[in-house]
């Protein structure tokens, strides 16, 4: 039984990457597909309105103020009550909670690669934004028919491939920023 599923995953695994190499250019505008509700970050300007426009510095100052971040690891029992300021909708929250969950540690164990990916300089911590991108990119994964866009044609190609390849859309999709 062991040397069956062996087989199969040395099988499987090429076919798997082979199909996961070259993500359609529709991934880069999925939010034009998943109209996913973004965060109002603006809800903490009284704490990070100095904290400069570059995004990582924005989100490290937030979730500094929020208590989300200890070191570079999230906190989260403080993860909620940032969404509930930023966010106004439960369902919203609560996805995006089940997300930076799941985020944790994948943020953990790929922050030296993710880091090579992202245009962001090292002027701050990126560990927030790392924790953001990939609990949005999550909630683009798994989008709710309610927020779906069925009718731009790219959009079939474009899910197709987020579900399928969660990694390497997640990496095309952080390229952007």
């Amino acid at each position: 039984m062991l040397k069956l599923l062996l087989v199969l995953a040395l099988v499987c695994r090429p076919a798997i990457a082979a199909k996961c190499k070259a993500a359609p250019k529709s991934v880069q505008n999925i939010q034009q597909c998943c109209h996913a509700p973004m965060p109002n970050w603006g809800a903490y300007n009284s704490e990070c309105s100095s904290s400069g426009p570059q995004p990582s510095c924005r989100l490290q100052c937030i979730f500094n103020a929020a208590k989300v971040l200890d070191g570079n690891r999230l906190n989260m029992t403080h993860v909620r009550p940032m969404l509930e300021r930023a966010f106004n909708e439960a369902s919203t929250i609560d996805a995006y909670m089940s997300n930076f969950a799941s985020c944790a540690n994948l943020v953990k164990n790929n922050f030296k690669e993710m880091t090579g990916v992202s245009k962001q300089s090292d002027a701050c911590d990126r560990h927030a934004l790392f924790y953001s991108l990939c609990a949005y990119s999550r909630l683009l994964r798994h989008c709710p028919s309610s927020a779906w866009n069925g009718s731009l044609k790219q959009c079939p190609s474009a899910r197709s491939y987020v579900r399928n390849c969660p990694w390497p859309a997640l990496k095309m999709f952080m390229k952007s920023t």
